[in-house]
């Protein structure tokens, strides 16, 4: 009977132990998966940010080329003989597409926090880091739309837009040629000394919040550089390929 109850023990001991072994087994490979899922999501967001990183380079280019066209219409205004074709010409161009804005990259962001995953990402300071980079990111934005706005309400109360220019340098490329022959006799070939002061006081104040735009843009990528920067630390398979 102690034999057999001996037995009995070891048996039992060697399937308890049997159990521990696999329940360990399994949390490690649990915890491999895990981490392995983790190290993915770091990388994803880094690819995220890099594409950020792509994006607000070029509308920071895009900005320049805009103040560019700023200063050249500035110094046609400042003129004695305005030609006001050039000038149409150069307001429009530092207008073009005045709304777009930096819109990160947040997708994997948002996928990891739809799928209840968040807590994969075991370092919390980047979790803090990515929160603090998008709000950040949707301020700059609305301090930019707020200062187009200003733009477009001041031009949105101008009166006589046959004297700015605007016109003369695009209807050519709109009208059939009947209708290019009159307005080429209707518009006027110099800027009216009453609406002068107005264009020149406009084309400076766009010329100042253009400037503030791209300072806007070059802190933009600043908060890109440096999300980056914690991303790259925490995204391991990359730093192994490099």
């Amino acid at each position: 009977m102690g034999k057999y109850f001996k037995y009995a023990i070891g048996e039992i001991l060697l399937v308890v132990i049997g159990i521990l072994i696999a329940l360990q087994i399994n949390n490690w490979n649990e915890s491999r998966k895990a981490s392995k899922l983790e190290q993915s999501y770091y990388c994803l967001l880094l690819d995220d940010i890099e594409q950020d990183k792509v994006l607000i380079k070029a509308l920071l280019k895009n900005n320049e080329k805009r103040i560019e066209s700023s200063h050249r219409a500035i110094a046609i205004i400042q003129s004695e003989n305005a030609n006001l074709d050039e000038l149409g010409k150069e307001t429009l161009l530092s207008r073009r597409d005045l709304l777009e804005s930096f819109i990160p990259n947040s997708s994997t962001y948002e996928d990891i926090k739809s799928s209840g995953n968040i807590n994969t990402l075991k370092d919390k300071q980047i979790r803090k880091s990515l929160n603090q980079y998008l709000k950040k990111v949707e301020g700059f934005n609305n301090t930019m739309l707020a200062n187009v706005t200003l733009i477009t309400d001041r031009l949105t109360k101008f009166e006589d837009w046959f004297s700015n220019g605007v016109v003369h340098s695009s209807y050519k490329e709109i009208f059939p040629k009947e209708i290019q022959d009159q307005l080429s006799r209707d518009l006027p070939d110099n800027i009216r000394d009453e609406i002068k002061s107005r264009l020149y006081e406009d084309l400076v104040i766009e010329g100042i919040m253009l400037r503030r735009r791209s300072e806007l843009f070059e802190t933009m990528e600043d908060e890109v550089d440096i999300m980056k920067s914690k991303l790259t630390k925490r995204c391991k398979i990359k730093n192994k390929l490099n």
